[in-house]
């Protein structure tokens, strides 16, 4: 008999079945969706990278499995697998077998993978639309079942009426949080603020940006979770290097570290920005910085209710910098002139949120017809206003070099938005006094 204690359910078998029951409800009638694991991915010559499921799937199935796939029609479910081998158990350890992996996804019919190239043209002859998701690393195998069930017409086959990528419907689903989602991201997001109150107290002058990096690590890998993205730990002018992560600088005196890193666990995201000095305290010059940038991110959570949309939260943000930036004297244009002709891209370059989920930067289209989506409650968005100020001779001089982020994740409710990510310490008093 199986060890059935080896493996148990990642997610909820009534959160997966209500997913599965959302997209099925979604597919046409005579449809059907196929859904592939992920590849493995090689880093050098025969050791692979840690291995990530594909979102898509995870979401339908809960399988963290390396070789699969999902079959879906709008009244059945089937998942296909690579069952463990002894050998393979010997190098990798356990695998769920197949009545494993049904106990885990809540899908009683579990066949073995082998025998999905047998089945393929049952699944796809006659189908009035084929959700599949072409391109990237899809296998060939499924287009080319449709075409020659197409061109075999006499034979009694048709090919599917139309292919349909599958996400429209479920990045459509995934966009909205269920109650356990958020609660997951909770989680994470408590994780991730002991890491960046830790680093805050750690940051000295002569610390190595890698040191604070391998804190992250420690204190992720304590709570079972991972990093959720390349961690930014950039300290002095290389905070104004957008996707900077080398992390392999000494810092100094006087300069501010900014911290972009977050924990996952379970494939739920956190995703956190915070900046802060590598001395006791912040400069004038940093403060009045620094103060802007808060201002503008409050303003812009402020915002994040029912009704907005990305682009009217990132307009708050933005007409708070640019007043920010010519009270300052580092932008010497009006707002309107600035506005007009873009000149504040110079400082602040990219947009002020993004959703996040099973992704960092998570599914869900921004316009719909052309118009910015308006929230709706379950959604969660990240809002990230930032600054970032080159050392150049037209800048004054106690503001060059200086970048500055700070960001949060965000749901949205039927009243104010719930900051999930507020535990991690952002004012200036609170920075400081972390510093003593």
């Amino acid at each position: 008999m199986p060890d059935m204690g080896r493996f148990g359910p990642e997610i909820p078998l009534e959160e997966l079945q209500r997913r599965r029951q959302a997209c099925q409800q979604q597919m046409e009638p005579g449809s059907v969706l196929i859904l592939h694991t992920a590849p493995k991915r090689i880093m050098s010559n025969d050791v692979a990278y840690r291995f990530r499921q594909d979102s898509d799937f995870y979401y339908l199935t809960g399988l963290p499995v390396e070789e699969g796939a999902l079959v879906l029609q709008p009244e059945k479910a089937v998942v296909y697998l690579k069952p463990g081998s002894p050998e393979k158990e010997i190098w990798e350890g356990p695998q769920p077998n197949l009545e494993e992996s049904a106990e885990m996804s809540g899908i009683q019919d579990s066949r073995n993978l082998e025998d999905l190239d047998k089945d393929l043209e049952g699944w796809i002859n006659g189908t009035s639309a084929l959700y599949y998701t072409y391109g990237n690393d899809s296998p060939d195998k499924i287009l080319e079942t449709a075409q020659r069930l197409l061109i075999r017409g006499r034979a009694g086959t048709s090919g599917p009426s139309k292919i349909v990528h599958p996400a429209l419907l479920l990045h459509e689903l995934r966009l909205i949080k269920s109650d356990w989602e958020i609660q997951r991201m909770q989680e994470t997001a408590a994780i991730t603020a002991e890491a960046h109150t830790e680093i805050i107290r750690a940051a000295r002058p002569g610390t190595g940006e890698f040191e604070l990096e391998a804190i992250l690590h420690r204190v992720f890998r304590s709570h079972n979770a991972w990093e959720a993205y390349p961690s930014i730990v950039a300290g002095g002018e290389r905070a104004c290097i957008l996707h900077y992560i080398k992390n392999d600088a000494i810092l100094k005196d006087g300069d501010m570290v900014l911290m972009d890193a977050a924990a996952s666990r379970g494939y739920i995201h956190s995703d956190v920005t915070r900046t802060f000095p590598v001395g006791p305290h912040f400069s004038q010059a940093q403060k009045d910085l620094y103060s802007v940038v808060l201002n503008a991110q409050k303003k812009a959570v402020e915002a994040s209710v029912v009704g907005a949309t990305m682009d009217s939260v990132h307009d708050v943000a933005l007409d708070i910098l640019i007043e920010g930036l010519i009270d300052l004297g580092i932008l010497k244009e009006s707002k309107e002139e600035s506005l007009e002709k873009k000149t504040y891209r110079r400082f602040y370059m990219h947009r002020t949120g993004h959703w996040i989920g099973y992704d960092v930067h998570d599914v869900g289209s921004y316009y719909l017809q052309g118009q910015p989506r308006t929230f709706v409650p379950g959604m969660v968005c990240t809002v990230e206003p930032g600054l970032y100020i080159p050392s150049d001779d037209d800048i004054p001089e106690a503001f060059r070099g200086q970048g500055i982020r700070i960001e949060d994740d965000i749901v949205i409710t039927e009243g104010p938005p719930l900051n999930l990510t507020k535990a991690v310490p952002v004012e200036i008093e609170q920075i400081e006094e972390l510093k003593c």
